[in-house]
């Protein structure tokens, strides 16, 4: 038929790949097999190959007709077997079979970014899904995450980006319902001051040091009082903690077992450490020390927004426990709050609420 008469409309796929490779393909041996059309000459597959014969200059193509009544699942199998949909494609293929889905997807069921409402499930949506070579759960997630990118690009088209270009649903799945959540904890009431519930919570108490306490020449010596393992177990920090919280706890290397005595205490699983890098080494009795770590510690499921965040925090070492400012942005970026607490705080923050030297908060 003339390559001119074949009528092509809307079709799913978006990236047509290396043309040029094909129509040198197509002068060098031929066309090995024909594009498919409908009897009313709409094209069926082989939109590649059609546009290879109009790169070409030719002005005829070989094709085979058939009376497919769903084009779209002609479509889709016949590029099985050659380049695959990217997941955003597949969206468009499950649109086009399924015009009047009024389901809301991509809008949490919950004020608290809860997973996201499913497809109308029966037979459209068991079809697509089975045609795709995977189950109706994923194609729900590639929707959702296809809909906040067009709703909101701005802050989810990387997302969808990053799925076409890696074929994996999951990963960017998790971190929109992330984002999501993070938005919703960002526009709560804000926690009572000392009473909270916090969602964040950073302690770094006055560990005790037993060395030459008596000695005021010893330059070990804290300005600070100091407190007992008991005492520091003792503080009531679940009280003002949210059922979800995040807790920093800073430690030192010399009281690094005591720090998880403390985290049980008070009813907190570790789950990693982050450690500061001074620029300048300090004291030390075996070891200069030039390091110090806060452990990160959940009860519950908090909401962390993690993107290239590591284990080492690189900062300027500072006065006698002062830590970072740096940490205190590196928790504000992974963690979403409206307020922040601070236990034993040395200087007064936007957002966060100090408790100074307070035996108890």
């Amino acid at each position: 038929m003339r390559v001119a008469d074949v009528i092509v409309r809307e079709r799913h796929r978006k990236d047509m790949g290396d043309v040029a490779a094909l129509a040198r393909s197509i002068e060098d041996v031929g066309l090995l097999q024909p594009i498919v059309v409908t009897p009313d000459d709409v094209l069926i597959a082989g939109e590649r190959r059609l546009e290879a014969f109009r790169l070409l200059g030719r002005d005829d193509v070989s094709a085979t007709v058939v009376p497919l009544e769903d084009i779209v699942r002609g479509e889709f199998a016949e590029n099985m077997a050659r380049k695959a949909f990217t997941p955003s494609e597949e969206v468009a293929i499950w649109r086009s079979l399924a015009p009047n889905v009024s389901t809301p997807v991509g809008r949490p069921k919950k004020e608290n970014g809860g997973n996201l409402p499913p497809l109308e499930k029966g037979k459209t949506r068991d079809k697509v899904a089975s045609y795709l070579g995977k189950s109706g759960k994923t194609l729900e997630k590639q929707v959702a995450l296809v809909e906040a990118a067009e709703a909101e690009p701005e802050k989810y088209a990387q997302f969808v980006a990053d799925m076409d270009r890696t074929g994996r649903v999951s990963g960017p799945y998790k971190r929109l319902v992330v984002a999501r959540k993070a938005e919703s904890i960002r526009r709560e009431a804000p926690p009572l001051p000392g009473r909270g519930p916090y969602r964040v919570i950073v302690a770094d108490p006055p560990w005790p040091y037993e060395v030459r306490l008596a000695d005021p020449s010893h330059r070990g010596t804290t300005p600070y009082p100091q407190m007992s393992i008991e005492q520091i177990c003792a503080l009531d920090v679940g009280r003002i903690a949210h059922d979800d919280c995040l807790l920093w706890l800073w430690t030192t290397n010399h009281h690094m077992r005591e720090a998880f005595t403390v985290l049980d205490a008070w009813g907190f699983e570790q789950r990693t450490i982050l450690t500061w890098f001074k620029d300048q080494m300090g004291i030390g009795k075996w070891l200069r020390g030039q390091t110090e770590h806060v452990l990160m510690a959940a009860r519950g499921r908090p909401v962390v927004e993690l993107t290239n965040q590591t284990t080492a925090l690189p900062a300027p070492r500072r006065a006698h426990s002062q830590k970072p400012d740096e940490f205190y942005e590196f928790v504000e970026r992974l963690c979403p709050a409206t307020r922040y607490a601070e236990l034993f705080q040395r200087t007064s923050r936007l957002n966060w609420d100090g408790h100074g030297d307070e035996v108890a908060p």
